[in-house]
């Protein structure tokens, strides 16, 4: 498992939604880009169910000129009633715009916002250095509530640092650094803009040794290409994590490559060939300036952190992949049997897990029946798969491998390991046997509930320095079956212990 996390890791069993019902959107207006995303609620673990972004490029010649690009103005504005149209379809009960770098620097800036407010649909926001700084940091604490070290968010017009710990926000600056912005503005050579402004930043020196997390497209696209040299077997960004010493090399072989090369790297998108050696290059000074362990990549950012800022301290307390599974689990729950009454059966059997390995139960807990409608063939295949791929935060890679490969184990006892092969790539001996024992044991509990609330209470599962044991009383024994008796065989297998059955 990877460690200790903080966040609360206890059972939550409120009713979904609790934290906002409706649809919530962000119209983000960035230097390069505008994006509209709406969310499902805005919750602990927001949920995105729609993604579209515009390249407008308003930044495109903003030092040079000190005003947004004018053809950049026009299609972001017709884009823009676009997506007022496509959230007034969606239901979108609230949709707030966020403008940065870009709108924020420029001299004809406001009028630009002016126009935005003669829209009476969206709530405009033109957002300081300081607050993008700290919405996208509040976003990788979202994403991530254990995260520690320094997040950098590199957008088309500027670089956003702050250092996090302990879910909060320490220093931050914010640096006009942007790739998009320093290719158009003819002041000097932009790498030795980059390499200044990262070297003026002092209390980065006093942030070393930790990790770094990677924010925004450029450094998304970096890891997407890492992923295709490397070979890796998961393409999800979210907390991909590799060893600094690593992302320096490539990011200094990226750094000096043509567009042309660029264009020939699988992984690279032609989008990005003329920015991304600069991205790189800001990268690499980050690191030399850091000196990080390992650089963790997000997917969550300024959206994700402006929405969180405004939750209340409960709600910011829950874990995101509690959060997450809870939420959506409801929606693929056929029975009634909650998931806190198999969470507390199976508690007796568990202790002494981690404060990891106990959240991880816990949103096993809120899954465990993701997968009642595929065909009986192929539940267990289709557990790992949805599992696998879930658009969830707060799990490492390794850890999506576990709660995939404990889906699948309480779907089907002996799975083909050909199936896992994508998580036996992921995890270690230690997280593969836990997967076993959590899914043998939700499987058992549901052969002995039906999926029916009330019975498991009544049977004691309890785990001895020799067997597992059903403790059943007198009136429930003839009611179990041979299929339980494999089912309890099975869980206790994965212990290397004897199963038993006793009546009190």
């Amino acid at each position: 498992m990877d460690g200790q996390q903080t966040a609360h890791a206890q059972f939550d069993d409120r009713a979904p939604g609790s934290c906002g019902e409706g649809r919530v959107g962000i119209i983000d207006v960035g230097s390069n880009s505008i994006r509209l995303v709406v969310y499902e609620r805005a919750s602990r673990a927001p949920l995105p169910v729609f993604n579209e972004k515009v390249l407008c490029g308003l930044a495109r010649g903003l030092d040079a000129t000190g005003r947004l690009n004018a053809a950049g103005v026009e299609l972001a504005l017709a884009n823009i009633d676009r997506f007022v149209t496509l959230a007034k379809n969606m239901k979108v009960r609230s949709l707030d715009l966020l403008a940065t770098a870009a709108v924020r620097d420029a001299a004809d800036g406001p009028d630009f916002m002016r126009e935005i407010e003669r829209r009476p649909e969206i709530k405009a926001h033109i957002v300081s250095g300081q607050d993008e700084a700290r919405y996208s940091g509040y976003g990788v604490i979202c994403g991530m509530p254990e995260a520690t070290g320094v997040m950098g968010d590199l957008g088309g017009g500027s670089l956003e640092l702050v250092s996090l710990g302990q879910g909060r926000l320490g220093a931050s600056s914010t640096l006009p650094v942007g790739p998009l912005r320093l290719m158009s503005s003819g002041k000097g050579d932009p790498k030795r803009i980059v390499v200044d402004a990262i070297d003026d930043v002092r209390w980065l020196r006093e942030e070393t040794g930790k990790t770094f997390y990677a924010v925004g497209g450029a450094w998304r696209s970096f890891a997407r290409l890492h992923m295709e040299q490397a070979g890796y077997p998961l393409h999800i960004i979210h907390q991909y994590d590799i060893a600094a010493d690593e992302a320096r090399a490539v990011a200094r072989l990226i750094a000096v490559q043509s567009a042309k090369s660029l264009e020939k790297m699988p992984g690279v998108s032609r989008r990005r060939v003329d920015t991304l050696p600069l991205a790189c290059l800001a990268l690499d000074r980050l690191l030399a300036a850091l000196k990080p362990r390992n650089v963790v990549f997000s997917a969550f950012g300024l959206r994700e952190g402006f929405y969180y800022s405004r939750l209340g301290a409960e709600e910011q307390a829950r874990h995101p992949l509690i959060a997450f599974a809870q939420e959506q689990g409801a929606g693929w729950r056929r029975f009634d049997l909650s998931p806190k009454e198999i969470f507390d059966w199976l508690t007796p059997v568990f202790v002494g897990e981690s404060d990891a390995e106990q959240i991880l139960r816990t949103a096993a807990c809120h899954l465990s029946d993701i997968s009642w409608n595929d065909h009986p063939d192929y539940r267990a295949e289709q557990a790992y798969v949805r599992v696998l791929h879930l658009p969830a935060p707060g799990m490492s890679h390794r850890e999506r491998a576990v709660l995939a490969m404990t889906m699948t184990y309480r779907y089907k006892s002996d799975p083909k390991s050909s199936m896992f092969d994508t998580a036996l790539r992921l995890s270690d001996s230690k997280s593969r046997t836990f997967a076993r024992r959590l899914g043998a044991c939700l499987r058992l509990a549901y052969n002995l509930s039906g999926g029916a609330p009330g019975l498991l209470p009544q049977i004691e599962l309890r785990r001895t320095d020799r067997d597992l044991r059903l403790v059943v009383p007198p009136q429930l024994k003839h009611s179990l079956g041979d299929v339980t008796a494999r089912r309890l065989e099975g869980a206790a297998e994965a212990f290397d212990l004897k199963s038993i059955i006793v009546s009190t």
